[in-house]
């Protein structure tokens, strides 16, 4: 769901000097004792959650990680999109589907949710490049399974065994519950996709890293990410500072099991990389069993999120 526009930075750096000097003088052993903090922050915090939240980061630049329920499996929910991209983007250097390979609109094509293609005329043609983009921009649903048909369910998993994400897997194309690819047993408990925050971030710290498929090809993956439209949790109480950047996709979905009282409740998750003049880092934050029922931006897993990436951007930019 694409709910709030691009923040953009425009304050100047230069009202930051002090603390972020008094950051990059830390010694390894204050960094340490800070993060463990922070940690112990982010779990008190995921303590009085009313549903399930984990939470993985990675810092970019030291290596060290903050990890709170972090290799709990959790429906990925539109996340896993990402995935999908990394996937685009390596059967294109593969020669398999160029980014200007073009495909044409169906309404077969056509599903619910997210997206602007389903309101569209068959008949379009669009190329592999501008599938990603509504796919991670606009988070557009049938834009994702026009990707997957012509991508392979089973090559989007198998890259991901390539990189170590063993636990972050693709089961389906949106809007084809209880169809799946792969994996009918895990689908029915976590629907599109699975991963774990852990995994999830380490998929974005390769993205942010330059390390997924070629630097070239990160760098792409990175400014589609920053493109994202919808910034209600990660990117939700971030200071507008000039050089701070955020690449995200987030996900929206329900459980695909109903609760004692017949409700389904609700599943969270963002996951991105954040830059700054001095910091980066990669972060994932996925919440299931959202006893909030609310489908809008002030739903809790959104605003509770919302905090705990403001308490990491903090101490990576040297503002606690």
């Amino acid at each position: 769901m694409d709910l709030v526009k691009l923040v953009t930075f425009p304050l100047a750096v230069t009202l930051l000097p002090v603390p972020l000097v008094l950051l990059a003088m830390q010694s390894p052993l204050t960094t340490t004792r800070s993060l463990s903090a922070m940690e112990e922050r982010i779990a008190a915090i995921v303590q009085e959650f009313r549903g399930e939240m984990g939470v993985a980061v990675i810092d970019l630049t030291g290596g060290e990680t903050v990890a709170v329920n972090a290799d709990r499996r959790f429906p990925a929910a539109s996340t896993i999109k990402t995935a999908v991209m990394v996937e685009a983007y390596h059967q294109a250097a593969e020669g398999r589907v160029p980014m200007d390979a073009t495909f044409t609109l169906r309404e077969a094509d056509k599903v619910g949710g997210s997206g602007v293609l389903n309101g569209l005329a068959p008949g379009l043609t669009l190329t592999t490049a501008d599938l990603i983009h509504l796919m991670i921009v606009l988070s557009d649903n049938t834009a994702t399974n026009m990707l997957i048909a012509r991508l392979g369910t089973a090559r989007v998993n198998g890259r991901l065994d390539t990189y170590g994400l063993r636990e972050t897997r693709l089961f389906r194309p949106t809007f084809r519950d209880g169809k799946p690819d792969v994996l009918p047993e895990l689908e029915r408990e976590f629907g599109l996709g699975m991963t774990t925050p852990r995994e999830m971030a380490r998929l974005m710290a390769l993205i942010g890293q330059r390390k997924a498929l070629d630097p070239k090809a990160s760098d792409a993956m990175l400014a589609t990410l920053r493109r994202q439209q919808d910034r209600a949790m990660i990117p939700r109480l971030l200071p507008a500072l000039r050089g701070v950047a955020v690449g995200n996709k987030t996900g929206t979905d329900e459980e695909k099991e109903a609760r004692g009282d017949g409700g389904r409740r609700l599943v969270r998750a963002d996951a991105g990389v954040v830059t700054g003049p001095d910091f980066s880092y990669a972060i994932a934050i996925y919440a299931r069993q959202v006893e909030d029922r609310r489908w809008s931006v002030e739903n809790d897993a959104l605003t509770t999120g919302g905090r705990i990436s403001r308490l990491v951007f903090d101490h990576f930019a040297g503002l606690r």
